[in-house]
């Protein structure tokens, strides 16, 4: 069972000085590709993109990685913060340029993630309500880029950094507690809400991004 993933599968190329001509580097297009999806999401003013990036390597900590976008105007670092989080440029203008993307890392041992996630993932205390509000406007987006093949959306996957028993209480009737698994994540979903009135959930330290959960998913 997985979250709602929109876009998958780049694997970056490593280029330095040393290697370049060997290496070879990896075009922006092929990151535009990745990243086009999620045009308009800003639409919804419940839904954000979350981009990251994950390393196929063992050991390797996002603070290790670095990327340099050498657009024609000047090199253009991308910043990867905690837990692999990136916000890469996105701009007609470099699509048509298509500079190379460059990666301290070994080639292909990088990924880029996109996912649409909830807006507010820093707040400790949220009302399922507006969790509902946001799911909702998942469905739509889902709808409007993927027509028939739209996910069917069943709740929410909670991001925590992994290995911090982070924990979640759904407070409603009743109340129940769900900690964190190595990874960080944390599933809820609308069975789990059932009976529960008005349901809120309660995190023991701000997520770092929710997503929306498809409980059928293999």
């Amino acid at each position: 069972m997985k979250p709602l993933v929109l876009c998958l599968s780049f694997a970056f190329a490593a280029t330095t000085a040393a290697t370049a001509e060997d290496a070879g580097s990896t075009p922006y297009l092929a990151l535009y590709r990745v990243l086009s999806p999620i045009a308009g999401i800003e639409a919804y003013d419940r839904l954000v993109a979350v981009e990251r990036i994950e390393s196929k390597l063992p050991g390797v900590r996002a603070g290790d990685i670095r990327i340099v976008i050498h657009a024609r105007s000047g090199a253009i670092p991308v910043a990867v913060g905690d837990g692999g989080a990136v916000k890469f440029p996105v701009s007609d203008a470099l699509r048509a340029e298509n500079p190379p993307v460059e990666t301290n890392q070994p080639k292909g041992s990088l990924a880029l993630i996109v996912n649409v996630g909830l807006r507010g993932a820093g707040a400790l205390r949220v009302p399922w309500s507006d969790i509902e509000a946001g799911l909702e406007q998942a469905k739509a987006f889902y709808a409007k880029n993927r027509g028939d093949a739209a996910p069917a959306i069943s709740g929410v996957e909670v991001h925590f950094p992994p290995g911090g028993s982070a924990m979640l209480t759904i407070e409603g009737k009743d109340e129940r507690l769900l900690m964190a698994d190595p990874a960080g994540r944390i599933v809820v979903t609308r069975d789990m809400i059932a009976g529960e009135a008005p349901p809120e959930l309660v995190f023991s330290r701000a997520p770092d991004f929710v997503l929306p959960y498809s409980e059928g998913r293999p």
